[in-house]
């Protein structure tokens, strides 16, 4: 089953940003996506769904449509889900094929920009092991939408005890918290914005069946902070196994 915290594609390194949405006018979330409708199954309903089920009034000062157009995003259909959707055209190498979701991507980006920043560990899962595509030091771009967990045992969840699963434990700079926006709090889902660029600090921690890759975000101008991090971010120890809780896993994470 497809979900967004485990949701994965190879990642073009060479694409150009998507730059521009931000210019447009902000405009309710059905019209946003007017011009993508035929790309979306059953669009118009989910649209309905979000409106009536989004959090709203927002004490972060949202609209209902901003407040709508994250919930959207992380509405669950499978194969059908909204988040495919829009990531797979994020990750396209024709940057064209964004334009049409500019007006969405506009109310989605200022939604989000209201909300709280995670600045401290977030966790996010693949179902098979991609190790060896990312080695110490290499820096890489996340084009798409992504999806992460504050809660490590979430994303364990997803994972499913799967053999040799990857679980990326990500030091966020800029990440937003969305658990409040979504239909299941208790995920307490963040998001890293589309275009954000990573470090890979290591490769080498396994913990069980898990391999494990530390991810730091970098920004322009902003110094990583795993110092600051040591506080908050639980590290296993390289091939070391802890202890098993009777429910999760030992370690101790859409368009």
């Amino acid at each position: 089953m497809t979900n967004r915290f485990t949701e994965f594609h190879e990642e073009k390194k060479n694409l150009s940003p998507i730059a521009g949405y931000w210019a447009y006018p902000l405009v309710p979330l059905s019209q946003s996506l007017s011009k993508v409708a035929d790309q979306i199954n059953e669009l118009n309903r989910s649209i309905d769904e979000a409106m009536k089920h989004c959090h709203y009034p927002s004490e972060h000062g949202l609209s209902r449509d901003e407040s709508a157009a994250i919930l959207l995003y992380t509405m669950e259909a499978d194969e059908y889900s909204f988040y495919i959707a829009l990531n797979r055209i994020l990750r396209d190498e024709n940057r064209r094929k964004a334009v049409p979701w500019f007006s969405y991507l506009r109310l989605f980006d200022s939604g989000l920009r209201k909300l709280p920043t995670v600045k401290g560990c977030i966790w996010r899962g693949v179902s098979h092991d991609i190790s060896h595509d990312y080695k110490k030091n290499d820096e890489l771009t996340w084009w798409s939408i992504t999806s992460c967990s504050l809660a490590v045992e979430v994303v364990e969840d997803f994972l499913n005890s799967k053999k040799n699963a990857t679980l990326f434990m990500i030091e966020a700079v800029n990440a937003k918290n969305i658990a409040g926006y979504t239909l299941f709090p208790t995920e307490e889902e963040a998001i890293l914005p589309m275009g954000t660029k990573l470090r890979v600090r290591s490769n080498a921690m396994k913990h069980g069946n898990l391999r494990v890759i530390h991810l730091v975000e970098i920004t322009d101008g902003v110094e990583e902070i795993s110092t600051a991090m040591d506080a908050t971010c639980i590290t296993p120890k390289p091939s070391t196994p802890t202890k098993q809780s009777s429910k999760f896993l030992a370690l101790y994470f859409p368009i």
